[in-house]
Order: C-alpha cells, then structure tokens, then sequence
C-alpha cells in the first residue's frame, strides 16, 4: 500500500500547523478537513471476511489521511516540499521528454513539472483529493496530467511502456521487478527515500527507508545499470528534516 509508510512522519508534524502560512492558489478542497481515526484493529481470532473488511477499512482510511496531508495548505506548507524533487529535476535534464509514470504522485509537483517539460505524464495515487488538485494546477499552468486513483501495488505499470519511473517516497524496495518490466528499452527510474540512519531522528515507516546500499544491490540483480547512486546528508522532501537519503537513478 502507499504507505502507512509515511504517515507516521507526517502526523508527527501536525501539532503546530496553525502557525504556518498557507500556500496560495489553487485553492485546495479544505471543508472542515480532519485527521481521521485509524480502523479498530482485528481480533486475534479474525475471520476471512472481518480481514477482508479490515483491509477496505485501512485503504479508505489511508485514502483519507493522505488527502488530508496532501491538500491542507497549512500542512503542505509545514512538511512537504512543493518545489519538484531536486534529483528528478537534474536526471531529467538534457533527456528527450516522453512517456513518464509519477506513482504516488500526491498532489503533483514532480507530475507538473515534467508535464511542462513536455512529458505525457501519469500521476498513479490513492488520495482521490490530491489528484484533483494536481488537475486543477495543471488547468492553471495549461498543462495535461493523466491520473489514475488507485493504489499503486493493484495499479497495472505495463510491460516496456515508460520512458521514465518516479519513485519520489513512494516505496522503492518492492518494486525492482516492476521497473524493469514497466521501462521501455533505455527508460529510467529515479528513487528517493530514507537511508536507516535517519529513523534515529524521525519516525518514518519500513516503506521508504533502506539500508546503505540495499537499492542499488536491489536493482542492479534485477538487470538495471546504475547510473547514479548517493546517500547524502540533505532536506527531505517529505518532513523537511536534515537527515541521510538515499537517491538513485537506473536504466534499462
């Protein structure tokens, strides 16, 4: 799923929001926007069906949190950064635009950014909010976003259909095989996540957090070229802490 793996992150910047400007324009869909209650959790003795129902809880319960965090302007401002992910922004340059897949696009700025490079972009999430506000910026900047409101493990990525994979704290680990047969011949996939070291002074989930040199061992046996791999000290883009990364970009 897309993440439980950061929620605990993200929560955990909350309490002071009310002292953060807001970010202007589009107007994000705000009424009355609350951080939901997680589900109850299952019984030890759980039936099949009380699973079943626990697990559609948990997807519209996460649905729920990232719109909130997504589209709450005063949170957007607080924890994320808006500005296109600086790794992304630097693998793409000098590349011919083509096709490009943005999974847990969020509510868009690695997606608007390559749309105005003259991407044909799909944005896959499962905030159902977020995307919509992504369309609306695209509407304003008069650029095309194709969004997909579904969680990217049940989402079909295609077989040598990508010219580029953004993998922007959006999981990475699970997804090495997936890559490699979404790319077309030559594509490229640019990953950003945790390094362990930073969960010493953050709460972050298993998701997006990896050993040092766990995804570029990860990627290149599943038959990627590493083009570039670090592991910095920097800003996160997803809590905006100085803390270890890990960057890597990879080829077909």
């Amino acid at each position: 799923m897309k993440t439980a793996l950061l929620i605990l992150l993200l929560a955990a910047a909350l309490p002071g929001l009310a002292q953060t400007a807001a970010v202007t324009a589009p107007t994000a869909p705000q009424p009355s926007m609350k951080m939901p209650p997680p589900p109850a959790a299952l019984p030890e003795n759980a039936t099949a069906a009380q699973k079943a129902e626990f697990a559609r809880q948990y997807l519209d319960w996460e649905r729920q949190r990232w719109n909130f965090l997504l589209t709450d302007s005063t949170a957007r401002a607080r924890i994320l950064n808006e500005a296109p992910n600086t790794l992304l922004v630097e693998a793409v340059k000098g590349h011919k635009a083509g096709t490009a897949l943005d999974v847990g696009m969020g509510e868009g700025r690695n997606a608007l950014y390559l749309a105005q490079q003259g991407w044909q972009v799909t944005g896959v999430d499962i905030a159902d909010q977020a995307l919509a506000y992504a369309q609306k910026k695209a509407q304003v900047l008069h650029v095309k976003l194709t969004t997909v409101q579904q969680d990217a493990d049940q989402y079909d990525w295609g077989q040598n259909k990508w010219d580029l994979i953004v993998l922007s704290y959006a999981g990475g680990r699970e997804y090495a095989q997936k890559v490699l047969q979404a790319l077309k011949p030559g594509g490229m996939v640019v990953l950003e996540g945790f390094h362990k070291d930073a969960t010493q002074v953050m709460k972050i989930g298993d998701g997006v957090v990896y050993g040092t040199d766990e995804l570029k061992k990860l990627y290149s046996a599943a038959g990627l070229k590493i083009v570039r791999y670090e592991e910095p000290l920097g800003t996160a883009d997803f809590g905006k802490r100085q803390v270890r990364l890990v960057k890597l970009v990879a080829q077909k």
